[in-house]
């Protein structure tokens, strides 16, 4: 493929990360390696074309297409869409040869499982979702931010995909629960003495608050520990990886800064905020 292709190839993945995640694009644009950042936006693109596929269309029928070209891809074939052509620069420059494609197949499991949609039970349920569609995009993309690898590592990858899952169902519960998906799992309602009819009804009490906090304070467990991991990767990545931490850790104080109204309206970090952020960051790593 010519070089003018394989621009447009990365250049359509860059767009994608940046229209569906403003966090994240802020965050990872900082990466000063060319190639290392574009082959960053060429993960995503990947992640969210599944994603898109169920969350936006049901479309179980394209899902199992992109399974199928996946393993096409990993046998060797020449890749026809432009996200694999794109992954394709990734790989073969970051991926070792005898690379393992599971967490590429359990990202694809996690789309799945909300498509046949049927809850959890137990926190530990939810957890083994959280790693299916969030733990092992960070897997993914350790090959890219790190030249090693190590247990470590791979525990920073799953608990930061925990983290970002467990903020993402708690600014996402009201939208949520009207298509038809209550994440949170029973027996956290239970604990909380808190109903699905209450959550029906969008009712903010300190049983709901409670509950939030519960889970939020959880994710805030793993960012801390996320933050403190930053020393284990190389120089290069740890600004971008510690603004998407902050970041995105940051949409849990707004949806607190909107008395935990969840159901009315979707939260976002806002600019200033951001900015914020950043700067406070920066002034950390100092």
């Amino acid at each position: 493929m010519d070089l003018l292709n394989r621009r447009k190839d990365i250049k359509a993945c860059e767009e994608i990360i940046k229209k569906n995640s403003l966090t994240f694009y802020k965050a990872f644009s900082k990466i000063t390696n060319r190639r290392k950042r574009e082959a960053v936006y060429a993960v995503y693109a990947f992640c969210r074309y599944a994603d898109d596929l169920i969350d936006e269309d049901q479309d179980e029928t394209g899902l199992n297409a992109l399974e199928e070209e996946l393993k096409h891809y990993i046998q060797g074939e020449k890749p026809q869409s432009f996200r694999f052509r794109a992954l394709k620069q990734t790989t073969s420059h970051y991926y070792p040869k005898n690379y393992d494609y599971k967490p590429y197949f359990d990202m694809i499991k996690g789309q799945r499982m909300d498509l046949d949609f049927k809850g959890y039970q137990t926190e530990k349920e939810l957890l083994e979702y959280c790693y299916d569609v969030a733990g092992t995009v960070g897997l993914m993309l350790l090959p890219i931010l790190s030249e090693t690898h190590d247990k470590e590592l791979d525990a920073f990858a799953v608990n930061l995909g925990y983290a970002m899952q467990i903020t993402n169902i708690l600014r996402d519960i009201g939208e949520d629960e009207r298509n038809g998906r209550i994440y949170l799992p029973e027996d956290a309602f239970r604990k909380a003495n808190y109903s699905k009819d209450d959550l029906h009804h969008g009712k903010i009490n300190i049983e709901f608050i409670n509950m939030f906090e519960s889970f939020a304070k959880k994710a805030e467990g793993y960012y801390e520990q996320a933050l403190d991991d930053l020393k284990l990767f190389p120089d290069d990545v740890k600004l971008p990886l510690g603004l998407s931490i902050v970041l995105y850790r940051g949409i849990i104080d707004a949806c607190r800064e909107s008395n935990y109204d969840v159901f009315t309206k979707k939260n976002f970090v806002s600019e200033d905020k951001k900015n914020e952020l950043i700067q406070s960051f920066l002034k950390s790593m100092k």
